[in-house]
């Protein structure tokens, strides 16, 4: 049986943004997410954070995604985006942390 490093759970949020994206994209996307799962590798991110625990995953051609971690190997995926929204998009990041960690 196949243990995982961390849990992802990918919000209704992420999935319309994720949904929305090239085919090329989605394959880049899920094998940076699967590597986290399976490995506990996140790669280039970091903390965007103040008191609500809200990170960054970022890719060199200025994707983000945003996610919170929950104790217990558990990653919340919250939201993506790209370099020129980030201001707007970790603030909608952190108020979906809150929604859906509170």
């Amino acid at each position: 049986m196949k243990t995982h490093a961390h849990f992802i759970h990918r919000v209704p949020e992420f999935r319309d943004w994720f949904n929305a994206q090239t085919e090329k994209a989605k394959v880049q996307i899920d094998d940076r997410l699967s590597k986290i799962q399976d490995e506990g590798h996140f790669g280039d991110f970091k903390c965007v954070c103040n008191d609500d625990n809200v990170w960054e995953l970022k890719w060199k051609n200025g994707r983000r995604i945003y996610f919170t971690h929950i104790p217990e190997k558990k990653i919340l995926v919250l939201l993506g985006g790209n370099k020129n929204g980030q201001e707007k998009d970790i603030h909608k990041a952190k108020t979906l942390s809150q929604k859906y960690t509170m």
